[in-house]
């Protein structure tokens, strides 16, 4: 047997607890604080989403007793609207028909397309601080 088979034993016997102590000490002290929140009563839930696009998404969230309409894109999330109680739902056939979507559902998806084109526009370019 040669001076590279027990350098490599040597290493592997050194190297193997070391691994399997952060092993045990990420299971035992880093995940459970991470998913605290699973057991535990939330106050966030999510209540409906609606594809806008493939990337584009407007979600009904409640937060406590208030509802938050939010829209978001490619890494943008706007508030678009704040409701005291849960809107009313929209008709079966809203979405169906040549029509497309409905009066009220239409003039948020404008105000959020409208919210997204202005903070797209605020974003400053990458790399693009002073040098």
């Amino acid at each position: 047997m040669d001076a590279g088979f027990w350098g490599a034993l040597v290493r592997l016997v050194i190297a193997l607890p070391l691994t399997l102590l952060l092993v045990y000490v990420v299971l035992r002290y880093g995940l459970p604080r991470r998913f605290a929140a699973v057991g535990r009563q939330r106050r966030m839930r999510l209540v409906e989403q609606l594809p806008l696009g493939p990337k584009a998404w407007l979600s009904l969230v409640r937060v406590g007793g208030r509802y938050y309409l939010l829209a978001h894109q490619d890494g943008a999330v706007v508030l678009v609207e704040t409701f005291d109680d849960l809107p009313d739902p929209l008709p079966a056939d809203a979405l169906q028909g040549a029509g497309g979507l409905e009066g009220g559902l239409e003039r948020l998806v404008t105000r959020a397309a409208a919210r997204f084109k202005a903070a797209r526009s605020r974003r400053r370019p990458p790399g693009g601080g002073a040098g």
